[in-house]
């Protein structure tokens, strides 16, 4: 039987993972907000890629991700 070590971080979201699944999510939101406001989807695009454009700052520069065992 396999058994994962004590290292294993399986189930675990780290920082970068969020970022990931924050992206879309704020376009999506962008989207929806264009939606209700009658704006066109260009401009509901261009306002969410803005703050999406923030967090893929926060992550790159601000909270840069460090190699495996790096801390």
């Amino acid at each position: 039987m396999f058994r994962p070590a004590a290292s294993d971080a399986r189930g675990v979201v780290s920082v970068h993972d969020a970022i990931l699944a924050l992206i879309p999510a704020i376009l999506a939101l962008a989207a929806l907000v264009g939606a209700v406001l009658s704006w066109s989807w260009g401009t509901a695009l261009a306002v969410g890629s803005v703050p999406a454009s923030g967090t893929v700052g926060y992550a790159l520069f601000y909270n840069p991700p460090t190699g495996v065992g790096e801390n």
